[in-house]
This record gives structure tokens, sequence and C-alpha cells, in this order.
């Protein structure tokens, strides 16, 4: 039978790094994301690199709740088990007072209430198996807040909160929770010019956080890792 992983925000950056380390692993993919021709060129890509694996795709706006539930029931129903789920999917909006109210509901709809719909609805379907993999993006902003961006670092802090409750409420039902929680990727979405790319943390250092967190033994667990960024702690 095959593995599924079932990766959100799987066109770009972290979540496509992270679409390539569960292919080379053997897992068939469930692949979702916002941008359609970025979603279909990730799986191309996928699909050249390991012939053997499944990979779908699925195109669904996580400012839009209602159709990220529908998406990911769809998904759920299709599937006998969902092996892995990692909640890559996220927006970087720099700002707090001076945001409007459509900027705050973008970002609490993408990076809070879609990522836990998401992952709610995935943890049901594990209990059920009696087993899976859960990896969450937080933040180090989420777990020390930024003052320039307040209310992304509050949907982190909130997405820590939530992680390492479910890491306690799912550890009888088989099923790890990890929230890495990195500083400053080296994507698209960090490339304001502000840190020289070369300094930031690079998307492979996430996938070798998920090799780590995986190679533990039966009787360690990781439910919060940081991973920072050293220009940064040095301005400091």
């Amino acid at each position: 039978m095959s593995k599924f992983a079932l990766i959100t925000g799987a066109s770009r950056g972290i979540g496509k790094a992270i679409s390539h380390y569960f292919a080379q692993q053997g897992y068939s993919l469930i692949l979702v994301s916002r941008n359609k021709d970025n979603l279909n060129q990730t799986k191309l890509e996928l699909e050249s690199l390991y012939t053997t694996n499944n990979i779908e795709t699925i195109t669904v706006d996580f400012n839009k709740p209602t159709e990220v539930e529908s998406a990911i029931k769809s998904i759920i129903a299709r599937h006998d088990t969902i092996d892995v789920l990692v909640n890559s999917a996220g927006i970087l909006m720099a700002g707090h007072t001076n945001l409007t109210l459509d900027q705050l509901s973008e970002l609490i709809n993408v990076n809070l209430v879609s990522t836990i719909m998401t992952c709610n609805l995935v943890v049901e379907k594990m209990k059920l198996q009696g087993y899976g993999e859960v990896y969450n993006l937080g933040s180090t902003s989420g777990l020390e807040p930024v003052a320039k961006i307040a209310a992304y670092s509050a949907t982190k802090a909130a997405i820590v909160s939530y992680s390492q409750s479910l890491y306690q409420e799912l550890l009888p039902d088989n099923i790890q929770v990890c929230c890495l929680c990195p500083s400053v990727v080296d994507t698209d979405m960090t490339n304001d010019g502000r840190i020289a790319n070369d300094l930031k943390i690079e998307p492979q250092d996430l996938i070798k956080a998920i090799d780590f967190v995986r190679s533990l033994s039966s009787g360690a667990s990781m439910p919060t890792l940081p991973i920072r960024c050293k220009v940064i702690d040095l301005e400091k």
C-alpha cells in the first residue's frame, strides 16, 4: 500500500522542498496550494525525478476557509490513509497597528484558521488509522514576538501553542506532532533585500530538521524545534 504525504503550500519555498524530501522517501504526494501554475510546475518536476510516485494536486485559496474545509474533506474521502501532514501554507505580512481589516483577516485565515482546520480534519483520520505524523510550520517570531510583524507573530504564536497542545493530546493515539520554528528562510517570501540570501536559513535545513525528528528513537519526541538565523541573533 502506498504511503501518502499531504503537503500544503507545496508550490514554492519550504513546502516545495519538503515535497521533494517525501518523494525521495517513497511517499505518494497530495500537494495543496493556491497558485495553480506553480503547483503544476512542481508536479512536473517531481514526476520527472520520481517516476514511481503518484502525485495529486489540489488548488485552493487558504484565505477561504470554507473552500479549504471542502477540499480537505474531499481528499480524506478519496484516500484510505494519510500518513504524513505538513502544514506549510502561510503568508508573511509586515505591519502591526496599521494593518487593514482585510489584511488582518487574510493573515489570520491563511496562517491560522485554514491551517488549524486542515490539521483538525486530517488528525481525525489519523486517529482512526492509528498512526500519523504532523509537521506544522511555526516561526521563531511565534516564540519571541517581533514588533515590526506583530500580527504575523501572533498567528505563529497561536500555531506554536496549538501544536504543543495537539502533541499532548495525540500521544496516546500514536500520532507524532512537531512544530518547526525557523527564523528567516531563503524563499521568495522573504526576498526583501534586508538580509543577504546567503545568510538566511536554507529550505534544505527544514528537510534536515524533519529527517532528524523522524530519526529519533521510539522513546524520544520533539514537539517544538526552533531553527535560528545567526545573523539575526547577532543583531540583538
